[in-house]
């Protein structure tokens, strides 16, 4: 067969093929996953009550170009614009490396940003103010690619390994940039993106 021939089969095989469908899912926190909670992520005292929140199932393109599901936990009067953010995320194509639980890293924030996996619910303490709540900890807070957006406090890098991404001229995959299409699908929604902030960046978070 010839070449132009061959060229225009394969570009008729990739016009047919169905293209991805963003296909979300949102309800209550199920009960195994609420268990798992209260052994990590959720203890008495938090600013939300587990029946406040919402368990979201987003698809989402991973670095490796395939359509992935992740996992994600909201606040419930929230959880609807989240699916609506990340529906726009997934039709421009931004991959996400991995979104797992943060209950998948025993609570553990540092670990969950270590492995660049994006997150949202964790009752914690905002880092350095012991008894001052996090957005977190009540769902309205999210996290994106944090080895690739990092926080800056000062000279400090979160996390550590993320020090190669603190000069925002490095374009890497996932990475969020001021004025580009994923802050502009957060502000749409009137969440409040990190990397805008002038005491210091955190250029993966996002909160309302």
């Amino acid at each position: 067969m010839h070449v132009l021939s061959v060229t225009a089969v394969v570009l008729a095989v990739l016009a047919a093929s169905p293209r991805p469908h963003f296909e979300a899912s949102q309800g209550p926190v199920p009960f195994v996953v609420a268990e798992r909670m209260r052994e990590h992520s959720w203890h008495d005292g938090c600013p939300a009550t587990v029946a406040e929140l919402s368990y979201l199932r987003l698809p989402y393109f991973g670095f490796d170009g395939a359509v992935h599901k992740g996992e994600l936990v909201v606040h419930s009067e929230v959880a609807a614009e989240v699916v609506a953010i990340f529906k726009a995320l997934f039709e421009q194509h931004f991959p996400i490396e991995k979104m797992r639980l943060i209950d998948d890293y025993a609570g553990d924030d540092d670990a969950s940003m270590a492995d660049n996996n994006t997150s949202a619910f964790n009752c914690r303490f905002v880092p350095g103010k012991p008894g001052v709540y996090s957005k977190h900890s009540s769902g309205h807070a999210i996290d994106i690619n944090p080895r690739i957006n990092p926080m800056i406090v000062g000279t400090a890098v979160f996390p550590p390994s993320a020090a190669a991404f603190v000069d925002r001229k490095r374009m890497a995959p996932g990475s969020i940039q001021p004025g580009d299409p994923t802050v502009r699908a957060f502000l749409r929604y009137g969440w409040t993106w990190g990397g805008a902030w002038l005491s210091m960046k955190d250029y993966q978070h996002f909160e309302k």
